[in-house]
């Protein structure tokens, strides 16, 4: 999974600098208001561009790292067997909507391309602003997509909920613990 490795690194990095861009620009946007007293317009534009595209390309890293909501009450009471074809088609039918949404954003970006749509302020072509769409929603379905493939292969990860998996390789640990005599 190098590629993966590369797509993480890129990912991450480019959520980062997106995030603290959008930081930079808002702390400037209030240092400007309340201590020179001349707020700039232009501020609120960047700040939400920066924000918007940060958050987009963060959908991926959240499912990927299993940091999104999940409500696991009735899926905890399944079999495993059950729990890997849930947790299986959950994923692909999440792949399956991130994908439609990537590709219903292009008539939209078409669109606003094709009028000239720009921000008011700043004069960014909102078709940029939108870029966003595909490549987010893109990103979070490949991320959908494996971990179905993860489940239907029986990884224990996309099986079991995160606290379980915790659980139990604490067990493990403090088993090997009590197997070298250390801890008690």
């Amino acid at each position: 999974m190098k590629l993966f490795k590369w797509l993480d690194r890129i990912e991450e990095g480019a959520a980062g600098l997106l995030f603290i861009g959008g930081v930079v620009v808002s702390l400037y946007g209030v240092f400007t208001r309340y201590v020179l007293n001349a707020p700039q317009a232009w501020v609120t534009e960047i700040f939400e561009f920066l924000l918007v595209w940060a958050i987009f390309i963060g959908f991926g890293m959240a499912l990927k790292d299993n940091r999104h909501i999940q409500v696991e009450l009735l899926f905890d009471l399944l079999p495993k067997g059950l729990k890997r074809i849930v947790a299986g088609i959950s994923n692909i039918i999440g792949a399956g909507f991130s994908f439609y949404l990537a590709f219903s954003s292009l008539e939209l970006i078409t669109l606003s391309k094709e009028q000239g749509i720009t921000t008011i302020d700043v004069g960014i072509p909102l078709w940029i602003t939108y870029l966003v769409l595909p490549v987010g929603m893109s990103l979070l379905g490949v991320y959908f997509l494996v971990k179905s493939y993860r489940a239907f292969t029986g990884d224990k990860r996309e099986i079991t909920g995160e606290l379980e998996t915790l659980y139990e390789e604490m067990k493990e640990l403090n088993k090997e613990e009590e197997q070298k005599g250390v801890g008690a």
